[in-house]
């Protein structure tokens, strides 16, 4: 399968695409882009996908929906850096941590983006605001405990960077972005967040919303 003629529609703040274009960046794959305003889709990509949904990959007559989907292509195109982990215990982490973020996390803080994304504060829906700050804060102990596990002063949950991090970064750029900024109570996770937020991958891939934050 050949990608340099391969196009990835996306969305700048959707989480899932920002998990592919983290993935693409760990293996250095180029593709066109293609931002698609999910409100207003163009005619092109309507007759690409059957969902209606991004992040969607064409690769040549191939199209490919739903984010680990994609990863996983783009891990058998290019195995190395090995993103899915090596041998079964890691490979099993890092697919539990992608879910969690995808299943768990996600549903957790969207109400507090939703409400916010475009609108005044005055408009903006307190009650669904603090119940996400509630449960990301449970998120947060969980992966909190997950990475003090890894050991002291560790900047990945499974000894290298891996699709856990492709699948947890944007979460956690998106969650203080929209003032959601519990994790600065578990060192752990900040000093985690905080490192990747340096690096230039998290400049390349992350929307602008997420890039604005201060260091």
């Amino acid at each position: 399968m050949q990608f340099s003629s391969a196009t990835l529609y996306d969305k700048d703040e959707c989480p899932f695409c920002w998990k592919v274009r983290l993935a693409l960046w760990f293996k250095n794959i180029a593709v066109r882009h293609i931002t698609i305003d999910t409100d207003n889709k163009p005619a092109e990509f309507t007759a690409l996908s059957a969902t209606g949904k991004v992040p969607l990959l064409a690769v040549g007559s191939e199209l490919i929906s739903e984010s680990t989907a994609i990863c996983r292509l783009l891990e058998d195109h290019a195995p190395q850096p090995a993103l899915f982990g090596r041998g079964a215990e890691q490979s099993a982490l890092i697919s539990e941590l992608n879910a969690y973020s995808d299943s768990v996390i996600g549903p957790a803080i969207r109400d507090a983006i939703f409400t916010q994304r475009g609108r005044p504060p005055e408009q903006w829906d307190r009650a669904a605001i603090a119940r996400s700050e509630q449960q990301w804060g449970e998120c947060l102990l969980w992966l909190e405990q997950q990475l003090a596990a890894c050991g002291a002063g560790a900047y990945s949950f499974a000894g290298d960077l891996s699709l856990a991090e492709c699948a947890l970064l944007p979460r956690f750029g998106l969650a203080a972005a929209y003032g959601l900024r519990q994790v600065e109570q578990f060192p752990a996770l900040r000093r985690w967040f905080e490192h990747h937020r340096q690096q230039p991958y998290y400049a390349a891939t992350a929307p602008t919303v997420a890039r604005q934050l201060p260091l």
